[in-house]
């Protein structure tokens, strides 16, 4: 028994111990990282993801990883060789503690001028982006592991990982998994602490210096989202909660119990509620998809691309209860809300993709070139927003609203929130498990299939009823989708039939600027397209084959759906339980 016990203790001291430390020099040229491992595997073989979750494309983070070095606590030099571009090979000398030590970081913007809202080192502030700053010592992903941070003097830290009592600038995580879903800013910055639901919360805003925001009304804001957000579940399921606002291009991406988010100071100054939409959403995925989440998405495969069919859950779902969330907490008034979602219709209405791609294909493909789907392109998001709405229709049609998809989401956290998540079919389930209602069929026709969406249907259930209408509209159709590697410039999306088709654009050009505008990111195709009137010229340079092209032609027209809601005439008394129940916080 003693030797037993001998050999156990032995076999814990060899498991490895892991320490992070991240510096900002003062040229502040890039993070300087260190790793001590004690107790290192012989070999150690470390990896920077390629990829990060909530962003579905492969970041080629390598490339800004260098001067990568191993040594010995006596300081001796260890041997690194690379077995792919991702990872590094180190043999320890013996079993006792090595320190690895690289550089990693970016500037203001990448290396296409793109403004990063995610992660950036500049003269007063910083963002440390975990996938993109952290190797994981591999076979060890679940093994705790302890940062600390070497800022400058007056430098504060936000960050939603847990603070250790060492002192206030080293933080603690279960696993590299929460580390690097834990993002921090650094530097000076303005701090804004509130409780919504009992629990503390705070938002963080750096914009470059500048305080033209109006705190009370932005922090009333988020005090209300994550209020109501709460409602829906009963309880937060996390301690506390990190909004990081910085100045970008807009967009956010959702972590554990943060979420860091691009907006602008023009943005702030003139609505302190602008960024509510987007708030919204990146709150609601603390429970959707960091919690409740398709099996493929964790634990984490971070150095190949990983597939699911369930991103217009995930996503396009969340889309729809960022609707729900803003109504219901009183940012957005009912009309808002209806309007909000006919826009959405006539956007999907207008799409011939719409009969092409399923919601579980466009799920899938994400990671590949929209070839694969004949150059058809439609959003996940926009997908699982009006499928959200629909399903939640029909669950209190058929339930004589006593039961929601409300409901689907309460039972999903209870069942699927732990270290497994769901399977498509095991989704279709928990509907009916959550409802007492099979939904198999609306699966079979709207998720897997891609069926014409008989949509009064469905909208009569709460007293709508739509009109589509075709409205002439200029034709210099030119959509966009991100790159395929973070980094590279967005690509082009031809809409079919589109002058542009016709002109010779191809969806996944590179994109470079459209009449003179240089394209950094989707907003720019959508402001670039706007300005374009009737008959007027279009020039839209590209790289397609790493070789420059110029597609020219003469903006035409085209037929645009546009859908209103209606109320339907004599509404029943059932007709106006659903639609207030829709957008009334649960009892």
């Amino acid at each position: 028994m003693i030797l037993l016990l001998v050999a156990l203790l032995g076999a814990q001291d060899s498991t490895p111990q892991l320490s992070y430390s991240v510096t900002v020099p003062s040229d502040r040229s890039a993070y300087i990282v260190e790793l001590q491992i004690t107790h290192p595997p012989n070999p150690s073989r470390l990896v920077i993801p390629n990829w990060a979750p909530g962003a579905y494309r492969l970041m080629d983070s390598w490339q800004n990883i260098r001067d990568v070095v191993a040594v010995t606590a006596a300081g001796d030099s260890l041997a690194i060789r690379q077995d792919s571009p991702i990872s590094w090979v180190i043999e320890p000398k013996g079993s006792g503690p090595m320190t690895v030590r690289y550089t990693a970081g970016l500037r203001d913007t990448d290396q296409w001028g793109r403004p990063n809202n995610r992660w950036f080192l500049r003269s007063t502030s910083g963002v440390v982006d975990g996938p993109r700053t952290f190797m994981y010592l591999d076979g060890w992903k679940q093994a705790p592991a302890q940062v600390t941070f070497h800022v400058p003097r007056g430098w504060r830290i936000a960050t939603g990982l847990v603070p250790t009592t060492i002192d206030s600038t080293t933080f603690q995580a279960p696993s590299y998994d929460v580390l690097i879903d834990s993002p921090v800013l650094l530097g000076h910055f303005l701090a804004y602490p509130f409780s919504a639901a009992g629990t503390p919360h705070r938002a963080v805003v750096d914009l470059g210096g500048s305080r033209a925001l109006a705190p009370l009304v932005f922090v009333d804001m988020l005090r209300r989202i994550s209020t109501t957000a709460i409602d829906i579940f009963g309880t937060a399921p996390y301690k506390d909660y990190t909004y990081i606002f910085v100045g970008g291009r807009g967009g956010g991406l959702e972590h554990l119990n943060s979420t860091t988010i691009g907006v602008t100071t023009a943005t702030l100054a003139r609505n302190p509620r602008g960024a509510e939409a987007v708030s919204a959403h990146e709150f609601f995925h603390a429970w959707n998809v960091k919690r409740i989440r398709p099996l493929e998405l964790g634990p984490f495969d971070y150095e190949r691309e990983v597939r699911t069919v369930n991103l217009w859950w995930s996503e396009g779902v969340t889309d729809y209860y960022a609707d729900v969330i803003l109504a219901r907490a009183g940012l957005d008034s009912p009309d808002d809300f209806a309007r909000g979602l006919a826009t959405s219709i006539g956007n999907y209405r207008s799409n011939p993709a719409r009969l092409l791609v399923s919601p579980e294909r466009s799920s899938w493909t994400v990671w590949d070139s929209p070839a694969v789907n004949n150059s058809y392109v439609i959003s996940y998001y926009l997908q699982g927003e009006l499928l959200g709405f629909l399903l939640d229709l029909a669950i209190r049609d058929s339930t004589d609203n006593a039961k929601s998809l409300d409901d689907v989401m309460r039972y999903l956290l209870a069942h699927y929130a732990g270290e497994r998540g769901f399977t498509r079919d095991e989704l279709v389930a928990a509907v009916r498990s959550a409802t007492g209602r099979d939904f198999a069929e609306f699966w079979r026709l709207y998720v897997s299939g891609a069926t014409e969406i008989p949509w009064d249907d469905y909208l009569r259930a709460a007293g709508w009823s739509v009109v589509f209408t075709e409205i002439p509209d200029v034709d210099a159709r030119v959509g966009s989708i991100p790159p395929a590697v973070q980094g590279g410039r967005w690509r082009a999306v031809a809409a079919p039939g589109s002058a542009a088709e016709a002109a010779g654009l191809r969806t996944g050009d590179e994109l470079v600027r459209i009449n003179g505008r240089s394209i950094i990111d989707g907003t720019d195709v959508t402001a670039a397209v706007r300005a374009i009137g009737p008959r007027a010229p279009v020039a839209i340079d590209v790289v397609r084959d790493g070789r420059p092209v110029t597609i020219r032609f003469l903006a035409g027209t085209y037929s645009r759906v546009r859908a209103q809601l209606g109320d339907v005439a004599a509404p029943t008394e059932k007709m106006r339980r659903i639609r207030a129940g829709l957008l009334r916080a649960p009892r």
